[in-house]
């Protein structure tokens, strides 16, 4: 039934759940960047491969958008991560906590940014995320964009009102943008820094 669920296989689903599976059962996964997790929902499955007609299938036979897997990761998280920005909606109409986070203390909006999901971090701001919320180490969303190279995240947060001075190991995002070689991510934050210091 994973493989249904991976697949967005509605009607396979639907009959397992008919048949006596429950909604919330949870399962080993394996994603396809090869790293497990176990506690896997069907509709965290649905949601992390783009499945909107199916995670919809699944809400409406109770599915519970607000569990966890072991990493912590919610149906919101696995979403905003894929850049499922349809399902991201789709979870938050459902009532999913849109700071929740994961066990590195990450929230959906950092997840986002890691991953470059321009479109997701705007509905995730536009839903009103928290944009300078740190996680285990620190980190924000915008220094999260500023260390894997995502300059139209930077830029998009920047303009959110990100807070450019905040700092993790002692780093800004402008100098973990530098340190790491991004050059498009340190214009971003430069033009940023010098426009404030205008403004002053």
């Amino acid at each position: 039934v994973v493989l249904a669920a991976e697949r967005g296989e509605e009607a396979t689903v639907l009959a397992w759940l008919d048949g006596g599976g429950r909604v919330d059962a949870t399962f080993e996964y394996t994603f396809g960047c090869g790293s497990r997790a176990s506690g896997m929902t069907l509709l965290m499955v649905a949601m992390a491969c783009g499945h909107a007609e199916l995670a919809e299938a699944l809400l409406r036979r109770g599915a519970d958008v607000s569990l966890q897997t072991n990493r912590g990761d919610t149906a919101l998280i696995l979403a905003a991560s894929n850049g499922r920005e349809k399902l991201v909606e789709l979870a938050l109409r459902h009532g999913a906590e849109i700071d929740q986070l994961d066990s590195n203390g990450c929230a959906a909006l950092v997840g986002a940014a890691c991953c470059g999901k321009e479109r997701v971090v705007d509905t995730l701001i536009r839903h009103g995320a928290e944009i300078d919320l740190q996680d285990s180490t620190g980190s924000t969303a915008l220094m999260s964009a500023a260390f894997f190279g995502h300059p139209a995240v930077v830029r998009r947060l920047l303009r959110a009102g990100a807070d450019a001075a905040r700092s993790a190991s002692g780093k800004t995002a402008l100098q973990w943008a530098k340190e790491e070689g991004h050059a498009e991510c340190l214009r971003a934050l430069e033009e940023h820094s010098s426009t404030a210091a205008e403004a002053e």
